[in-house]
């Protein structure tokens, strides 16, 4: 019989999701050595997740939700070039395939030991180099049978680079399950001009780059490395030569609230973008307070996060100029800036905002405040 993974519950199934650092919450539940599975949801790829097991301080096995096939056929290319693994093409338990392979004699208990260790390492690699993430936590009874005990330290040092690596790729390449295609063959040669090999390099992954396979399906047949082809491609996506389409592409437009972030800082832009298209929001970033009135016009939010502190135009101001439209009048304000003095708020109040964030902020409390304040004015 396979061996399979046992999800038996013995907490509430309404698992509570939070938004947080993955590297802190994975820490953290460590530290407790709680036993159960910790889902990362990739906010930048809603068809994305991963699930860590773990038990006693201890991380037992990490894996994908999604798109098993075409992650193990690439992490058994790697592992085991030569041995030609026969894949399911539905492929549900990924951790029994392998176990079976014992079971069966095929391969020895260290070659398993050495398969499920190099995909859990490089799913902690993928889930570390989150900014931010929706994340839950379930209380179970653990794998079967279990192979693996790993600290986390153990893990972590060998793939600090990798993690790096996917961290400087994000904004462009969320995950190796992105699914890149050149928009034109000619543009993208010339774009090389005299450097042939450069681009020969690219065009021999013509095939798959224009049947839309994922990365994983790309570095295994190409014997690339996922994070060596995403930096093969990463300038080629900047530039708009090749498009990135997500693992598996929404069957449904879903109708998510629009939040407006007005902020001079990229580095505030960054964290606040990140943690609302977690906890299930789109976001428009607008840099340029003076720009935001005709900007609404075109595109009016559900509600409109601010600064205070901006050049050209202060949060105050703004906020009134806002309150004076017509067309904007109604729309929630959130003030989110460093000033935390009483003078501050009440000022806030005055022209307006519905409320008052002082950063540093909790992800946490800045998403319930704006569900809140969305509610509130439905």
């Amino acid at each position: 019989m396979i061996a399979t993974m046992t999800r038996k519950t013995v907490t509430s199934p309404n698992v509570k999701e939070i938004v947080a650092i993955p590297y802190k919450a994975l820490q953290g539940l460590l530290a407790k050595k709680v036993s159960g599975k910790l889902m990362i949801q990739d906010p930048n790829d809603e068809s994305v997740r991963w699930l860590i097991y773990l038990g006693e301080g201890k991380i037992h096995y990490a894996h994908s939700i999604n798109g098993k096939r075409e992650r193990i056929r690439y992490l058994l290319s790697r592992c085991y070039p030569d041995h030609g693994f026969y894949i399911p093409q539905e492929l549900e338990d990924d951790y029994g395939f392998i176990c079976q392979h014992w079971r069966d004699g095929d391969l020895d208990m260290q070659k398993i030991r050495t398969i499920l260790s190099y995909m859990t390492q490089e799913a902690i690699a993928l889930c570390l180099a989150l900014p931010r993430a929706t994340i839950s936590f379930e209380k179970i009874v653990g794998l079967d049978p279990l192979i693996l005990n790993l600290s986390l330290k153990s893990l972590i040092e060998p793939v600090k680079s990798k993690v790096r690596g996917w961290v400087t790729l994000r904004e462009c390449i969320s995950s190796p399950f992105v699914r890149p295609r050149v928009n034109n063959w000619d543009i993208l040669k010339t774009h090389f001009g005299n450097r042939m090999s450069e681009y020969q390099e690219v065009e021999q992954l013509k095939p798959y780059l224009d049947d839309r396979r994922t990365l994983y399906d790309i570095a295994a047949y190409s014997r690339h490395s996922v994070l060596d082809l995403a930096l093969l491609l990463h300038p080629l996506i900047k530039s708009d030569i090749i498009t990135i389409s997500p693992f598996q592409e929404p069957t449904e437009t879903e109708d998510k609230p629009l939040i407006a972030c007005i902020d001079d800082s990229q580095a505030i832009q960054r964290i606040v973008k990140m943690t609302l298209i977690a906890g299930g929001f789109d976001v428009v970033s607008i840099t340029e307070p003076a720009k935001a009135m005709s900007s609404f016009v075109r595109q009016k939010p559900d509600l409109i996060l601010m600064d205070i502190n901006m050049p050209d135009i202060d949060g105050y101001k703004l906020a009134y100029m806002l309150r004076q439209s017509a067309l904007l009048k109604d729309i929630p304000i959130l003030m989110l800036t460093g000033r935390d003095g009483v003078l501050d708020r009440v000022k806030a109040k005055m022209v307006g905002a519905v409320g008052y964030i002082s950063k540093p902020f909790n992800p946490q409390e800045l998403v319930q405040s704006i569900q809140d304040n969305i509610q509130k004015a439905v």
